[in-house]
């Protein structure tokens, strides 16, 4: 049976699981931002209000 790990080494594995998840989504995010494009605001243009003939 194997030997049960020292608490030093199950806080070391913790910490570096923490930091591989951190460092995947925050790698992800900002790949994810670079591939959409910019949001561009444009004012609609007033509509022309004109009755309609029957």
């Amino acid at each position: 049976m194997p030997e049960p790990w020292s608490d030093r080494q199950v806080i070391l594995a913790i910490a570096l699981t923490l930091i591989l998840v951190l460092g995947l989504v925050l790698g992800s995010v900002s790949h994810n931002r670079k591939q959409q494009a910019p949001m561009l605001w444009r004012d609609t243009p007033p509509s022309k209000t004109t009755p309609l003939a029957i």
